[in-house]
């Protein structure tokens, strides 16, 4: 019996890695949204220990831009500890900035803008200028950003069901999002006798620790709920029926198909967590046992809920489609694409009903807060429950189709 399995999991990486270009989906693009997503994030939700000294720097602006954004623009250039004054003509040896015509509508649209600062060479006070203009940029587009993909899930999803409620759900994430990226988390790190070093409590990640864990739930959901994929294609080609005849009970063959998705999905998430420390400098933690109970039943819940699917639709198109839009729905509305913590209390309620809610709790404790085990313990029991309901619900189906 541990040789068929053996057999199923070595064939099932076979197969997944048939072709160069799946290791582009299965590491290269997963390490390249965390480091996008990262940086759309930057600055809206990074307290950071590197904020400039504390001025009131007056900042001219020039904007031929009378977009939706430019008042957001000039409230986060005054919250950045600037008085931004709009000007028509930039003044002499000032510090100025000019926004150009398409931003508001670039931002919108999630694409790079570039605006020209003046400084002033011969203050002291151009560098700290300069990193309070881009602090405000950053909050804005992040905010843009995370409010354009809450958007278009919405719409994806059947939330938003016309282009005016997609709007009205726009804006409300936005100004949601932009508000409580006003006032960042700071943690300061205080130097103490002896070298020691002590770390006031968080209460949001970083945007490199909120990229890079939601990435990992967001690409692994893929990997794992691609056991539908796998179940239907050797259904239509006839593989499953002849497997089932085989002299292995039916519990084998069902078995070691989805453990053998289940190590595949191990396999990434262990990949994708090394390279956010290496790459992208995010400690996983002091409990390396707590993160792998995490993500094992998170795996378990994934993986059962895929073969759920693998129940419910009949082709390889439809199985493809369900797949990446459900990994992609669940990522979104479980906070992989932004803090959980920033919604109304009503959505964080809602959303429990989601594995993806859970896990993104789990892994944000571990991140944030240092919790261990024993703290992430309700999560993994609500991660297990899901796993149970959906492996349960889909064995039942399973019997009964084949």
């Amino acid at each position: 019996m541990i040789r068929k399995l053996l057999a199923m999991i070595r064939n099932e990486f076979l197969v997944e890695f048939a072709y160069p270009l799946s290791l582009l989906f299965f590491l290269v693009l997963p390490l390249l949204f965390t480091a996008a997503v990262g940086l759309g994030l930057g600055g809206m939700m990074d307290g950071g220990n590197d904020e400039p000294p504390d001025i009131r720097a007056r900042l001219y602006v020039v904007s031929a831009d009378d977009g939706p954004l430019v008042e957001n623009l000039f409230e986060s250039l005054s919250t950045s500890n600037l008085l931004p004054q709009r000007v028509e003509t930039l003044p002499e040896d000032v510090f100025g900035l000019e926004v150009p015509a398409d931003f508001s509508a670039r931002l919108l649209a999630g694409e790079a803008v570039t605006v020209t600062l003046h400084t002033l060479p011969t203050t002291s006070r151009s560098q700290a200028v300069e990193q309070y203009v881009q602090a405000a940029i950053s909050r804005l587009g992040g905010a843009a950003l995370v409010a354009e993909m809450g958007a278009t899930q919405a719409r994806e999803s059947g939330l938003a069901a016309t282009n005016a409620e997609a709007r009205a759900f726009f804006d409300g994430v936005f100004e949601d999002t932009l508000a409580a990226s006003q006032q960042p988390n700071t943690v300061p790190e205080l130097r103490w006798a002896g070298d020691a070093a002590v770390e006031t409590p968080r209460d949001l990640p970083t945007s490199a620790e909120q990229a890079s864990a939601g990435q990992v739930v967001t690409w692994v959901q893929i990997t794992l709920l691609g056991a539908a994929e796998v179940i239907v294609n050797e259904r239509r080609g006839g593989t499953l029926r002849r497997l089932l005849v085989m002299p292995a009970h039916r519990a084998t063959v069902l078995g070691g198909k989805l453990l053998a998705r289940l190590t595949l999905g191990a396999v990434q998430m262990t990949l994708l967590f090394a390279g956010g420390a290496w790459l992208f400098g995010v400690n996983w933690g002091q409990d390396a046992l707590a993160l792998a109970a995490v993500s094992l039943a998170f795996a378990l819940a994934t993986v059962g809920l895929g073969m759920l699917v693998a129940t419910v639709v009949r082709t390889a198109e439809q199985a493809s489609s369900v797949v990446v839009g459900l990994a992609m729905g669940l990522a979104a509305l479980g906070g992989a694409w932004y803090p959980l913590e920033i919604t109304p209390p009503l959505y964080r309620q809602i959303v429990q009903i989601l594995p993806s809610t859970w896990a993104m709790r789990a892994y944000t404790d571990l991140l944030v807060r240092g919790a261990g085990l024993r703290d992430v313990l309700p999560a993994i029991g609500a991660l297990l429950l899901f796993a149970t309901a959906f492996t349960a619900l889909g064995v039942w189906r399973f019997n009964r189709y084949e």
